[in-house]
């Protein structure tokens, strides 16, 4: 049984691998790890924690895994809690962060390993 040809021989199927195909690399290129300077700032701070060094050695690399923004109370300020994945020498840990809206101060608030 023969498969419809869309154009010039090129089957529905063929043309819809091919579509999906696109879509996927489009995504993965598109969606690499952005540089954004407020990911600069939280990289910093990670690599300036004494507890960070002296669980993983060198730090090799750094990737956001997670970001949210919560407001619990309507009168109270809002924070962002940053969730990263180091990887160093002697292995990786997921860190959180804490960042109060308004607020300049960063905040360690977990450390553990993945």
């Amino acid at each position: 049984m023969r498969m419809p040809s869309l154009f010039r021989r090129v089957t529905v199927k063929q043309f819809l691998v091919l579509v999906t195909v696109g879509c996927a690399a489009a995504y993965l290129l598109h969606n690499q790890d952005e540089i954004i300077p407020e990911h600069l700032v939280l990289e910093r701070y990670i690599r300036a924690q004494q507890q960070v060094d002296e669980q993983v050695g060198a730090i090799l690399g750094i990737r956001l895994v997670r970001q949210v923004e919560a407001y619990p109370m309507s009168d109270s300020p809002g924070y962002l809690r940053s969730l990263f994945a180091v990887e160093g020498e002697r292995g990786s840990l997921m860190v959180t962060l804490k960042q109060i809206k308004g607020e300049e101060g960063i905040e360690l608030t977990e450390i553990r390993r993945p």
